[in-house]
């Protein structure tokens, strides 16, 4: 495989007639170059770990306090891990009024009431042919 050259001009600015010198790069050089560019970049737009953490703290207080002000059971808090603000407030909107609705008593219920049947077991039970 050849080597693909690079050329790059210089204008002199201290002269009013520019003057171009040119420098030779090798492919190699130029991967080089970039490679380390994209390294110093990528540093530089990483998170430490020690923000990252803080970042996790955060949002689980932020859970913490949502929950808390609907009155859900905070037990929820651990099953809220590792999302973000947004889907927290979209998970609660969604579970608080449900919550809500199991501590309400339930209404007409149906079903046996104090053991009592509404009729007679005595008529039953002679229509049936038994004794007792």
């Amino acid at each position: 495989m050849e080597d693909n050259k690079t050329t790059v001009t210089q204008a002199n600015e201290g002269q009013g007639t520019p003057q171009t010198n040119e420098r030779m790069f090798t492919q190699d050089e130029v991967n080089r170059i970039v490679q380390d560019r994209l390294a110093r970049v990528k540093v530089a737009n990483e998170p430490d770990q020690q923000e990252l953490d803080l970042q996790s703290r955060e949002l689980a207080l932020y859970a913490r306090e949502r929950i808390e002000e609907n009155g859900l059971d905070k037990t929820l808090a651990d099953e809220l891990k590792g999302m973000d603000k947004a889907t927290i407030d979209k998970v609660i909107k969604i579970i608080a009024p449900m919550a809500q609705r199991m501590n309400e008593p339930i209404r007409n219920a149906v079903g046996p009431t104090n053991g009592k049947a509404m009729g007679s077991d005595a008529s039953i039970r002679t229509a049936m042919g038994l004794k007792g």
